[in-house]
């Protein structure tokens, strides 16, 4: 079977997490609105409109109100950045704690609800769904009559003629198939997306047709929601259609090899990673997503499963599935399996205790079979045939291990051969999980141990294990729950496919609120793909990349400096770095402008028959992040439209 592991160099988000990325999202989003409300009170300070009201509406003074209140706290909490950086002890100590992080939070808060209070007088009075409905509507037939959307018609030449150019095993059909179709499709609707998002206003003020609108009783904001909604609605329907042809291209002619590897979807509970004896040895491979351990000295892998289903004790046999990196040391031979062992107890017990105990077991099971071994004589001397004799030795055995397991609640299988890169499956006794949950549920006080431990570690004894290595990652094993339809996956990842679009419409709809059709478009497409490279860029503004920033490169390519070697201080020196700290800065600033847009990337899900969650991948790494990064863009969106000069009045 050829390897089937679930890659993620970084993981989906957690419930945990969500308070505070929450958190953070309303300290940045309100730290912007802050900066847009000083810079409109100061743009009306100038030069009041001549179509300003002079008595306070409910809304302004809402606005007023949180407006100044966000501004109070935002000076308290400069106080005590001041007070910090002159070194006063109280500011100092409020400024570092949790006071500051609860005045930031609460003064961000004030500022969204300033900036939102102008959307929600007019949602809630004067927006209809109805005129939203109707220009969703005129959306729709605009598309169709601009033929843009006959753009997606080119995914016929993927399923006519991919088949000619993509070469797989058989086993690797499903997975190159899946590839295939999601990496065609993803193009054809983000341009599409990209296109009818960013030219359809602009093209209704160049055309004056806006005009005719906004002298209406029709709110601006809803000519934006009416964009959206229509768009978007033509781009979900055509990616329905060609979803449901994809699963039929897929699917069809599926071997048996194809299925049995990828055609399905893996329910997988994972672990913590964590190494006995070892910290992980780096190999010196430029991808270092997995740490290796050797058979030279007394290394473990360790998983620490925190939760396990409460019915895997009632299987019969619980499959735990893996994936393994062998890396050699000397060429010796080529794809020689490499022999492990694996050793399962609970969580609570340290590595050194489980040796301990296995040993034990080993001395017991060495006693129990030598009296097998006597019974197994004397059964000979009473003339019982061998055929019989081999099976009450068997029926012996299993009573041994079953007796064993029931004991010490630690269950090991040595001597597994593991193959380079190749999904391999252990089938672990019902019992031992049975025994698991017992202990766990006779713990008191503390917190819960974790139920399931399991050690891995490359066998000493052989020559063959001492010149190879063994790279684990964390989801490179874990204990295979359930297994689910594929179709039903595909589906999902289908979904996260939809966000992304959906994510490019938002952007150049609230572009093109204030730009031109090909600046708004020209926008959008660097925000995505600024978003393509968030990882790099948050290696940059964290000052982890390697070489320093681009001044202190420059500098070392100048002066011929190396990488290791670190930078004498001098004034020029000191000017460099100065100048690298103000682009880190100004990174950072830029991270929470830019969509991170590889999250919603799941095909690696689909193709290697995982499944997704719907609410720990679909709900809380996918659509709401989505919906916090488009609610500001909507907001901004409003604003533009608003003080846009299109039939203003006078």
């Amino acid at each position: 079977m050829f390897a089937t592991g679930l890659i993620l160099e970084r993981e989906p988000l957690q419930w945990a997490e969500f308070p505070g990325l929450f958190r953070g999202w309303v300290q940045n989003a309100g730290g912007v609105s802050a900066l847009c409300i000083a810079l409109y009170c100061l743009a009306y300070a100038l030069q009041r409109p001549a179509y300003a009201r002079k008595e306070w509406t409910p809304t302004a003074l809402g606005f007023a109100l949180a407006g100044v209140a966000a501004g109070v706290l935002y000076a308290v909490l400069a106080l005590f950045y001041v007070g910090a950086w002159l070194e006063i002890p109280l500011a100092e100590n409020l400024g570092q704690g949790e006071t500051a992080g609860f005045l930031a939070t609460l003064a961000g808060a004030l500022a969204i609800l300033a900036v939102v209070f102008p959307i929600v007088g007019p949602w809630f009075t004067r927006m209809r769904w109805r005129r939203i409905w109707a220009l969703a509507k005129l959306s729709l037939k605009e598309a169709v009559r601009r033929r843009v959307v006959l753009i997606l018609g080119t995914m016929a030449l993927v399923f006519l003629f991919a088949d000619w150019f993509v070469k797989y095993k058989r086993e690797d059909q499903v997975r190159n198939y899946v590839r295939v179709v999601y990496w065609s499709m993803a193009p054809l609707f983000l341009m599409t997306a990209s296109l009818l998002g960013a030219f359809s206003i602009p093209n209704d003020v160049r055309n004056q047709s806006i005009h005719t609108i906004v002298t209406k009783p029709v709110e601006r904001f809803e000519i934006v929601l009416g964009r959206f909604l229509g768009y978007g609605l033509i781009l979900t329907i055509g990616l329905a259609v060609l979803s449901a042809l994809s699963l039929l291209y897929v699917v069809r002619g599926v071997t048996p090899e194809a299925a049995q590897e990828s055609y399905k979807a893996r329910v997988p509970i994972f672990g913590r990673l964590g190494f006995y004896g070892t910290e992980g040895e780096n190999v010196g491979r430029e991808w270092d997503y997995r740490k290796y351990i050797s058979g030279n000295s007394k290394q473990y892998a360790v998983w620490l499963f925190d939760s396990l289903p409460s019915d895997l004790g009632e299987q019969q046999t619980v499959p735990v599935e893996f994936t393994f990196d062998i890396f050699r040391l000397t060429k010796g031979e080529e794809n020689k399996d490499i022999p492990c062992t694996f050793s399962f107890s609970h969580g609570s017990l340290p590595v050194a205790v489980v040796e301990k105990i296995l040993e034990k077991m080993k001395e017991e099971r060495s006693r129990l079979q030598n009296e097998i071994a006597k019974k197994e004589n004397a059964k000979r001397k009473e003339g019982l045939g061998s055929e019989a004799i081999q099976d009450w030795r068997a029926k012996e055995y299993e009573k041994i291990e079953a007796e064993l397991l029931a004991t010490y609640a630690v269950y090991e299988r040595p001597f597994v051969d593991v193959t380079d890169y190749h999904t391999q499956t252990l089938k672990v006794p019902g019992s031992f999980f049975r025994s698991l949950m017992k202990l766990s549920a006779s713990q008191e006080g503390g917190p819960p141990a974790p139920p399931l431990q399991v050690l891995v570690s490359v066998d000493r004894v052989s020559s063959t294990a001492q010149t190879q290595m063994l790279g684990v990652a964390k989801r490179d094993l874990y204990v295979l729950a359930a297994e689910r339809p594929f179709w039903i996956n595909f589906l999902k990842g289908i979904i996260g496919m939809w966000f992304t679009f959906m994510l490019v419409l938002g952007l150049a709809v609230a572009c093109s609120t204030y730009l031109s059709g090909v600046i708004s478009w020209l926008c959008t497409l660097f925000l995505f793909g600024a978003g393509l490279f968030a990882d790099y860029i948050q290696q940059l503004a964290e000052k982890r990349a390697i070489g320093g920033g681009p001044m202190e490169a420059a500098w070392r390519l100048v002066n011929r400096q190396p990488i290791g070697v670190p930078l004498e201080e001098t004034p020029t020196t000191t000017l460099f770095t100065g100048a690298d700290e103000v682009y880190r800065w100004m990174l950072r600033r830029l991270l929470n402008i830019i969509p991170d847009v590889s999250r919603f990337d799941l095909h690696h899900y689909v193709a290697n028959g995982f499944d997704i969650s719907w609410s720990q991948v679909l709900l809380l790494d996918n659509f709401i992040p989505l919906v916090g990064y488009l609610l500001p863009w909507g907001v901004l969106a409003f604003y533009l439209l608003k003080f846009r000069e299109i039939a203003n009045p006078t």
